[in-house]
């Protein structure tokens, strides 16, 4: 009996997961599927250019197994091209990386109070107000 999967460690999921020929509707194709953890593997070693040990690191796997992965997802979408398939991703034994969050330092130049917001919080520096004051002469301080 063979032994379950390790979870790949995937950065993000892809931003589209269909791929097809133009002009040919997609219930007239054959699908071949294309995991996320191969899709993950062609994006560090195609699109990042990452060498396999680093690749492998990346993705919590040993380099034989990244080597595994990327040829099974090189070998897939090289038959969905040649025999004019669609290619669907979707699947496969994986896990969504966590990124550590950014913190951003901001300081009141009314009353010099100073605190912290997640990166990418959405807000915009000149649209903040002290938590202490309410002023709006706030600016980031990030060193």
């Amino acid at each position: 009996m063979a032994r379950p999967h390790k979870e790949r460690r995937v950065e993000q999921l892809p931003p589209v997961t269909h791929y097809k020929p133009a002009g040919v509707p997609l219930r007239d194709l054959e699908e071949v599927t294309l995991t996320i953890e191969e899709m993950e593997a062609i994006r560090l070693a195609d699109i990042e250019q990452l060498d396999q040990g680093t690749a492998a690191a990346s993705m919590d796997v040993s380099r034989p197994t990244f080597h595994r992965i990327v040829n099974s997802a090189h070998q897939k979408i090289a038959a969905a091209l040649w025999g004019g398939h669609a290619l669907r991703v979707d699947g496969g034994t994986f896990r969504i990386a966590h990124r550590r969050t950014m913190l951003r330092h901001f300081v009141c130049h009314t009353c010099g109070h100073n605190w912290t917001l997640p990166h990418g919080n959405g807000q915009r520096c000149h649209d903040l107000l002290c938590p202490a004051c309410q002023a709006s002469t706030v600016s980031h301080n990030d060193e």
